[in-house]
């Protein structure tokens, strides 16, 4: 009975009992419904190992685990592959190590490989085909046109990663292929058109040459020929195992020959067409050298991870960790070498460089062993061993010479060959003399990763050798960075492009200059916070800040010899009764006591600070006031001007001033105010702008007066403002201008709402996609806080030397602002977030409910220099 009968028959009515149909029933599906469950079974398994997807991992890649998405950071130091194989027939070879896979093709687009002392990138990869015919002649193809040869039907990989690969049965479209052909077997007659393709290797590489050892380090040569050879060229490669995803093409070398498939069938690894004699062939042994192709069909690792903290995790699933995209500009991790800033005033003393022990990533601390002095081989010791210090991570910057990401390519000085090892090994640098080209791999490798206070190299040799980072200090070794050299030659061409964009460095000498002269003298407190590896922030802080207050004003309130004159009005108490109540408080709340204990001046506040805007002279301090063409302007740009000037009189909006000049209708300058809620809060941001010749139909030339601070994306340390309003960068519909409708005033408010704004880390280019996600938010966190910091020095710089015209307004503001900025600085040392102020109820959006210790221990440092400017801006103004 065929099932259309059965469904027939169903239709039909019968008095038999419900127990007889299903009898029934069970007899006559029986096996069509095995034969559909079995089908179904293999197909949802199918399925379930396609949809299987394990996220991969490679050795240098950031992550953080999914349980604690906005805590510390770890770094992949190790993976463990194992790799499900299926064969051209679909069987299905299980859990075969990565290592014993090898690649198809010797080179594919995008390797690095070295020639000599020449470095380069694969552009293109030309196949080398080995084709067998029926009567047994055999013949080695180069292919520059993959359609020389035709696939022919049936296909077994439509979707294949190459164009040829063995088993595939081709035939020659193009005759003029066997012109150049190499015949291994037999020879050319007409009519051979159909074969198998029996091997597939690379016979040609075009290679884009990139640098070379020796011009690295100052002698010019030339690059070699674009197209290599593929068997002069050595692959520069690390961890070659760990890069295999699901799709790929792979050969497996294993010791005995044979794996075995999950049916429990042997399967040949190795198998090969050979010719004996015309019309003869047969299977080539395993000992052939030729290798079957395999597609990785599933992967299965585990990763080791090196956490911030300096613990490792051995063997992690993927599945428990998150990948991180972007790192925050003061993430550190164990054995990084990294740089002690240094501020103007203490430009007297020596830079120290230092090794990153471990990291708290939430308090923004890290433990340093440091250097010391600055280029010595030896390390600071106390009395129970090295000297490590606990700093704040926004006093730190990774080494430029010397930090180097896992897997990136390093070049070092050519040496004399009879010292090769044993003085590379020890960063010998006692000769560059060279005897072969082959030479040349001991100086070329790929960074493995940091290991006991220096660098694993794997050199294009092989061999793997440790550089001490100490030494590396102490004797300038040469070693650089492929990807720096690029960027650094980058670099120097944008900065001949936009020559015209820096600021004067003359000025900027003289800005620093003046900077230093108002700065409190510094005192060395990093005895309270060197403690070892054991950490506590309030007794260390606290211990800290009564450092600095005694060398301000000495330990009975008068000032110590060493200390700048300040105001009386504005001192803090006697240091035997601070200690005293110090000595009755819980130790988190010292410092905030300290700090409360400061007597604030007593500034008085103005309903009308200034003018908003205003007409005046003397444009000689504008950044552009060398710019020509404004002899030359037309009757409607005037108008168009003076439109401008009439809506910013009367539609400038609170915290915006605006300054336009009589005898430069060109010139304007204009001063924002950091609004409540950011970390720009309270502080005055000054920008220069220019009217070109041919405004409204180009926008205007701003210029930031940085201070040589970088607080925002946007605004650079050389005065360049980033805006897409200004075209300097990209942007769509109101974000460009517009001639017909855009204004000053709609600039204006674009950089104090949307530059000038709550989370300016995501102004940065890209970072907007991670609004809202974990790691996205606890890097905007970390910039807020150095924002302020950097916000305070900015305050400081324009106390000094405020901009002509706005001398006035700089005084009266701080005058009014002075105490609410102290107080947040009061409440921020308490554990307040940064723009949320005496808001305890406020928690991030990343979960972060307290500023970082890290932060206070800066702001620490920073508050007395702030008093001190505000001090002496009270004594200026008369009060």
């Amino acid at each position: 009975m065929d099932l259309f009968a059965i469904d027939s028959d169903s239709e039909t009515y019968s008095g038999t009992s419900d127990s007889e149909d299903q009898e029934e029933c069970e007899f006559t599906y029986s096996d069509h419904a095995q034969s559909i469950l079995s089908s179904l079974d293999e197909s949802i398994g199918k399925i379930d190992n396609f949809l299987t997807f394990e996220r991969g991992f490679l050795h240098g890649d950031i992550v953080c685990p999914v349980s604690d998405p906005s805590g510390q950071l770890g770094r992949v130091v190790g993976v463990a592959m194992f790799v499900d194989l299926e064969t051209s027939s679909g069987d299905i070879i299980k859990d075969v190590n990565s290592k014993k896979l090898s690649r198809v093709r010797s080179f594919i687009s995008g390797d690095c490989v070295v020639m000599g002392p020449w470095i380069g990138r694969v552009i293109r990869a030309f196949d080398l085909v080995t084709v067998l015919f029926s009567d047994g002649a055999k013949c080695e193809m180069l292919l520059r046109d993959s359609e020389a040869l035709k696939p022919i039907p049936p296909i077994l990989f439509e979707d294949a990663p190459y164009f040829y690969y063995p088993g595939q049965r081709v035939r020659i479209v193009e005759p003029s292929v066997y012109q150049s052909a190499t015949w291994l077997c037999g020879s050319w007659r007409p009519g051979r058109d159909d074969g198998v393709v029996s091997h597939v290797d690379v016979g040609m590489v075009h290679v884009n040459w990139i640098t070379s050892v020796t011009n690295v380090w100052g002698d010019k040569s030339s690059s070699p020929p674009n197209i290599q050879d593929p068997k002069k060229l050595t692959l520069l490669s690390c961890f070659p195992y760990a890069n295999w995803q699901l799709g790929d093409w792979c050969a497996v070398t294993d010791d005995h020959g044979c794996l075995w498939l999950d049916s429990g069938k042997s399967c040949i690894v190795s198998e090969a067409w050979k010719c004996d004699s015309p019309g003869h062939m047969h299977l080539e042994n395993c000992s052939s050298g030729y290798s079957q192709t395999y597609v990785v069909s599933k992967t299965k690792s585990t990763v080791d991870i090196l956490w911030q903290n300096g613990s490792i995790s051995l063997g992690l699933e993927p599945q428990t960790l998150v990948p991180v995209s972007t790192l925050g500009d003061y993430d550190f991790w164990p054995g990084q070498f990294v740089l002690e800033k240094l501020a103007v005033e203490d430009s007297a003393r020596c830079q120290r460089t230092g090794i990153v022990r471990d990291v708290d990533a939430l308090e923004r601390t890290v433990n340093v062993l440091w250097i010391s002095p600055a280029g010595s081989d030896t390390v600071s010791y106390g009395r129970s061993g090295p000297t490590v210090e606990t700093v704040s991570a926004y006093e730190l910057v990774e080494h430029p010479d010397f930090s180097f990401c896992t897997g990136e390519v390093v070049i070092r000085s050519a040496v004399n060959i009879e010292k090769s090892e044993a003085d590379l090994t020890n960063g010998s640098l006692a000769s560059r003399e060279l005897v072969t080209h082959s030479d040349f791999l001991s100086c070329i490798g790929n960074v493995l990763g940091y290991k006991d206070d220096g660098i694993e190299v794997q050199w294009a040799n092989g061999v793997i050798s440790k550089i001490s980072l100490v030494q590396c200090q102490v004797q300038h070794f040469e070693i650089i960075g492929l990807d720096k050299l690029l960027d650094s030659s980058l670099e120097s061409m944008h900065e001949e492009n936009t020559a015209g964009d820096s600021i004067d460095m003359a000025e900027q000498e003289e800005m620093h200059h003046e900077n230093a002269n108002i700065a409190l003298e510094s005192t060395d407190c990093t005895g309270s916070l060197c403690k070892a590896t054991a950490f506590l922030f309030p007794k260390t802080a606290f211990d800290f800040l009564t450092n600095v207050a005694a060398s301000l004003f000495g330990t009975n309130g008068s000032p110590s010899p060493s200390s700048v004159v300040i105001d009386p009005r504005y001192q803090i108490i006697k240091m035997a009764e601070m200690q005293t109540s110090a000595d009755e408080l819980p130790e988190e709340k010292q410092v905030v006591e300290l700090v409360a204990k400061i007597e604030k001046p007593n500034f008085t506040s103005e309903d009308n600070i200034s003018k908003r805007f205003d007409v005046v002279t003397d444009c000689s301090d504008h950044h552009f006031v060398k710019e020509s063409g404004h002899e030359s302007v037309t009757r409607s740009w005037v108008k168009k001007v003076q439109q401008e000037w009439t809506i910013l009189q009367n539609d400038l909006p609170d915290g915006i001033h605006v300054r336009v000049f009589e005898e430069r209708m060109d010139l304007l300058r204009a001063c924002i105010v950091g609004a409540a809620g950011t970390p720009y809060h309270d502080n005055l941001f000054f920008f220069d702008i220019f009217f070109p010749p041919d405004y409204p139909h180009e926008p205007p030339s701003v210029h930031y007066h940085s201070g040589g601070l970088r607080l925002n994306p946007n605004l650079y340390e050389s005065g360049k403002v980033c805006l897409s309003l200004l075209k300097t960068w990209t942007g769509t519909g109101n974000e460009v201008w517009n001639p017909e409708n855009s204004t000053i005033l709609q600039l204006l408010l674009s950089l104090q709402a949307l530059v000038l704004n709550e989370k300016p880390y995501f102004n940065e280019a890209g970072y907007d996609k991670f609004l809202g996600k974990a790691d996205g938010e606890k890097n905007s966190i970390t910039y807020n806080e150095n924002a302020f910091l950097l916000s305070c020095k900015s305050m400081m710089y324009v106390l000094h030397k405020p901009p002509k015209h706005f001398e006035k307004l700089v005084k009266e503001h701080f005058a009014c602002h002075a105490q609410c900025i102290l107080d947040a600085c009061e409440a921020y040392l308490g554990g307040d977030l940064v723009g949320h102020a005496h808001d305890k109820a406020y928690i991030s959006e990343d979960g972060s409910k307290n500023c970082s210790t890290g932060f206070k221990i800066m702001l620490g440092k920073l508050l007395p220099k702030l008093a001190a400017a505000f001090s002496e801006a009270a004594i200026i103004s008369g009060q």
